[in-house]
This record gives structure tokens, C-alpha cells and sequence, in this order.
């Protein structure tokens, strides 16, 4: 397969410690301004596990330098972002970046539309929520996800489905959905991480356990991984 599935948490070692131990490869962080204010000692956190890493950018502040540090400190692949900052700002954090091997993505919220206008301004790729997408479109024709998904830079997914409670859980825990969604992203040819996004409750060993069968169990569906 050409995607990988990936876990999301703060920089934290117990929880990176057990997303290895379950088996899972790849991790996106999720950053706050308080956070970076300690990035030199969360780098070397990060630096002790051989992830592949993407970054979610702060969502209450604007420090473009400190997240340039933490995103060469980490080798970072993708950085998502909300359409949270001013031109200037967006500016500033292209200058910081660009001589960084790194994906920079707009996450859409409201709409799937939503990055277009950073993809078409900056050249920024699009951080597909799927779980935005569901709720946008109150569950109607997901198949016609697939076209999202081709354009797709990085993947937000859970296992929330339309009527759901499964907000901010992990893919399998909404099994057949998950599945399905899975079975879309390979269709779509997309190539890059797919992260679980789950929240605090589900950063447990157990749940990272079975987030790893659930992916290892599809791939041998699917004829393995590349």
C-alpha cells in the first residue's frame, strides 16, 4: 500500500513509548504555544522513536520560528494547519519553512473547499478531514470521497460515521466504516499518512494495539504494503 497509518498525541514519552510498542510507524504531533516553549527537550523526546513525524501547527499561537525548530528537529513530512492566521502571517511561516523538506497543508473545517484558496495562493496541500467531510455532508454519497481524497496532501480519519457518537475515536472502532474508508483511500491513489485522530481517552496501549491489527488485518485484505 502506498499509505500509512499513523497515530496522533502530544509530544509525550509515555504515549509515544506505547504507540512503538503496538507496532505503528508513523505519528503526527499535535503542538500548543506552551508546548513549544519546551520544543528543545520534546525534540529529543521525539528523536528517541523512529517514527515517520507530521506536525500538527499550534492552534492558539503564532511563533513560526519555533515551529521551524521543532519541525527539522523531528524530520517532519507534513505540517497541517487551521486557516487561523492573517496574509502577513502566512507569509512569515512560508519564509520560515521553505528550506525544509516539508509537506505544508491547510485542513478544511467548515467545507472541503476550504483550502482551495491557500492551495491556489501559496501552493499549500490540502489536510483532508474526513471526519469534517461527513459532518459537512451529513453522510451523503461518501464513494464520492475518493475525489477529495486524489487530492489529498494528508489524512484526518476516526472512526465517526454520519449519526455516530464516534467522534474523535479511532478507525476501528467503527469497523466497517472504517474499512470502507480505507478501502476508498486505496482507490483514490492516495500516497502519504492516514492519522488515526483520536482523542486523549483512546491514547491508551490497548487502543494502539488494536488500532495495529485493525491496519495490519486490512493490509493482508489488500495484499500487503509496498
Amino acid at each position: 500500500m502506498s499509505f500509512v497509518i499513523a497515530a496522533k498525541c502530544a509530544p509525550d514519552a509515555g504515549i509515544l513509548s506505547n504507540i512503538q510498542k503496538a507496532g505503528i510507524k508513523a505519528v503526527e504531533i499535535f503542538l500548543s504555544k506552551q508546548l513549544l516553549t519546551k520544543r528543545s527537550v520534546l525534540i529529543d523526546v521525539c528523536k528517541d522513536y523512529d517514527f515517520r513525524y507530521a506536525v500538527h501547527a499550534p492552534n492558539d499561537d503564532f511563533s513560526p520560528d519555533a515551529l521551524a525548530e521543532f519541525v527539522y528537529g523531528t524530520n517532519a513530512e507534513a505540517v497541517t494547519f487551521h486557516d487561523i492566521f492573517w496574509e502577513d502571517e502566512w507569509l512569515m511561516i512560508i519564509e520560515r519553512l521553505k528550506n525544509l523538506q516539508v509537506k505544508l497543508c491547510v485542513e478544511n473545517l467548515g467545507s472541503v473547499h476550504d483550502s482551495a484558496k491557500f492551495m491556489r495562493r501559496f501552493g499549500f496541500g490540502r489536510c483532508l478531514d474526513v471526519e469534517h467531510l461527513q459532518i459537512e455532508v451529513a453522510g451523503v454519497n461518501e464513494a464520492e470521497f475518493v475525489n477529495a481524497m486524489r487530492e489529498a496532501t494528508h489524512i484526518h480519519l476516526t472512526g465517526y460515521s454520519f449519526g455516530t457518537r464516534n467522534w474523535h475515536t479511532h478507525i476501528y472502532q467503527n469497523y466497517e466504516h472504517g474499512i470502507y474508508m480505507l478501502d476508498l483511500i486505496k482507490k483514490s491513489g492516495y500516497n502519504g499518512l492516514v492519522v488515526s485522530e483520536a482523542g486523549c481517552s483512546f491514547q491508551t496501549f490497548a487502543d494502539f494495539q488494536k488500532l495495529s491489527r485493525f491496519y495490519e488485518e486490512w493490509l493482508i485484505k489488500n495484499g500487503g504494503c509496498d
